[in-house]
């Protein structure tokens, strides 16, 4: 399992630009994320999924500009999850789907993406293609 997370944290280093902080201001919405611990998007009832998913993304894109190791990215993820009710951040569909939102909110390239997913799912192929749909290359199931 380090072998894994090392190889993720190099992918990492590898897509992540230069210069930039951990803090950021959403284009789309004008939310600001300052930390994992506290949801930046609406938390009305019949948005909670799209919220968890815009949190995940917004989240993954801080994340990577900011060069944070794996651990504390897993860690974010599931604080995230827990402040929407989410019990099990490893199983949702959504969390993946807004990963692959996040990088390509980051820009990262396509290895990049594919070296970040390797590392984060390992060998789960139904995972990396999630995180390839929320990027965009690959259609949506």
């Amino acid at each position: 399992m380090n072998r894994v997370r090392t190889h993720a944290l190099i992918a990492l280093l590898a897509i992540a630009p230069l210069g930039c902080s951990f803090g950021y201001s959403s284009e789309s919405s004008g939310k600001t994320i300052a930390s994992p611990f506290t949801s930046s998007s609406s938390s009305s009832p019949g948005d909670s999924k799209q919220a968890y998913g815009d949190d995940i993304r917004d989240y993954t894109y801080a994340y990577v500009v900011s060069r944070h190791d794996l651990e504390t990215y897993e860690k974010g993820l599931g604080d995230i999850a827990r402040l929407h009710g989410i019990t099990n951040w490893q199983e949702d569909e959504m969390t993946y789907v807004a990963i692959g939102a996040g990088l390509a909110r980051a820009t990262a390239s396509s290895s990049g993406l594919e070296r970040f997913a390797s590392g984060l799912v390992g060998s789960d192929q139904a995972k990396a293609s999630l995180i390839r749909q929320g990027y965009g290359t690959q259609p949506a199931a």
